[in-house]
C-alpha cells in the first residue's frame, strides 16, 4: 500500500493526459488556493448560512435514513464526545434526475460565491453530463452526476463501492480529514459477490473468500485544501477521521467514451437509469 500521488501546478491538459486517460488517482494540493470556502466553510458558518436547508441523511450502506436540516445534522453529529462516532452522514444532492426529491440546488446557489472552478478540471469534452459543441460547464454552476455536499461527523463511513457506469469522481475536502482505502479495478472480483461489496472493516470470509488476496493500492488521508480524483472503476472505502465538510461530483470524459457506452449498453446495468436519461 502506498500514498496517492500529490501534485500541484497541474494544468488541465496534463491532468487529462497523465491521470484521466491513464485512469490513475491523484490528489491536487493547490486547487483551492484563493477560494473563500477554504477558510470560511466551518460547521458554524454552514449552520448560519444554510442551516435551514433540507438535506438527505444516509447510513454507511447508502440507505436513506431521514430528511433533516443542515443545522439539525450538525448539532447531532459534529463535536461528539470522545469515544462517540457518527453513524450517519449528509449528502445534499443537486437535482440529477427527474423525480420528486429533496434537492440541494438552492443550497449550492447560496454557496456558489465561496468556491470556484478547479483550475485543473476541464470545462468541456464531457460525455456525461452531455456537453454540446462550444458549451463549457463548471461544477460550481452546472449539474453533474451525484453533485453533492457531504457533511459527516467523526466515524461516519461511505462503505466500499465503485461509482456506476464507469464515471469518474472529484472530491474537494474543505474541513476535517478522511481516510481513503482505494483498490484497483482488477480487484473487483475479490471484493464483490452478487452485486454486494465486501466490508474491509468486517469481512465476511464465507462470502468473500478471496478478499485477502488483494490489497488496497492506496491507504491515505485527505486533508483540508486537497482535491481527490478517483478514476473510473477504482473501488474506494472512505472513513471520516474528524468532522468533515466536502463537495463531490461525477463525470465521464470523452477519453473514456467507449468504456462508458459499453457500460450503458449492458442490460444488466440497471442502476439509476433515470440519471442517465436526465443528463445524457
Amino acid at each position: 500500500m502506498g500514498k496517492i500521488p500529490r501534485r500541484g501546478a497541474l494544468p488541465e491538459p496534463l491532468f487529462i493526459e497523465e491521470f484521466v486517460r491513464t485512469n490513475r488517482p491523484v490528489i491536487i494540493t493547490d486547487a483551492m488556493a484563493g477560494w473563500p470556502a477554504a477558510s470560511k466553510w466551518t460547521p458554524e458558518y454552514l449552520a448560519r448560512e444554510i442551516g435551514d436547508a433540507s438535506v438527505q441523511v444516509y447510513n454507511y450502506l447508502f440507505t436513506l435514513l431521514d430528511i433533516d436540516t443542515v443545522a439539525g445534522y450538525l448539532a447531532r453529529n459534529f463535536g461528539l464526545p470522545e469515544g462517540s462516532v457518527a453513524e450517519e452522514y449528509v449528502r445534499g444532492y443537486v437535482k440529477f434526475k427527474d423525480v420528486d426529491f429533496v434537492w440541494a440546488d438552492e443550497l449550492f446557489a447560496q454557496l456558489a460565491a465561496d468556491w470556484s472552478h478547479p483550475y485543473f478540471f476541464p470545462r468541456d469534452g464531457f460525455v456525461l453530463p452531455r456537453c454540446a459543441a462550444q458549451q463549457r460547464l463548471s461544477p460550481v454552476d452546472d449539474v453533474f452526476p451525484y453533485k453533492g455536499l457531504f457533511l459527516s461527523g467523526r466515524g461516519a463511513r461511505t462503505r466500499l463501492h465503485r461509482d456506476p457506469y464507469g464515471t469518474e469522481a472529484v472530491l474537494c475536502q474543505f474541513y476535517g480529514e478522511k481516510r481513503l482505502l482505494i483498490y484497483a479495478p482488477e480487484a473487483a472480483s475479490a471484493l464483490m459477490c452478487d452485486g454486494e461489496f465486501a466490508d474491509p472493516a468486517n469481512v465476511d470470509a464465507a462470502k468473500f473468500p478471496h478478499f485477502h488476496s488483494v490489497q488496497p493500492v492506496y491507504d491515505d488521508v485527505l486533508r483540508p485544501g486537497e482535491v481527490l480524483f478517483i478514476p473510473a472503476g477504482w473501488l474506494h472505502d472512505v472513513e471520516t477521521l474528524s468532522d468533515s465538510i466536502s463537495v463531490t461530483w461525477n463525470f465521464v470524459h470523452q477519453a473514456h467514451a467507449t468504456q462508458y457506452q459499453r457500460e450503458v449498453g449492458n442490460s444488466a446495468n440497471t442502476f439509476d437509469r433515470d440519471m442517465l436519461s436526465y443528463l445524457s
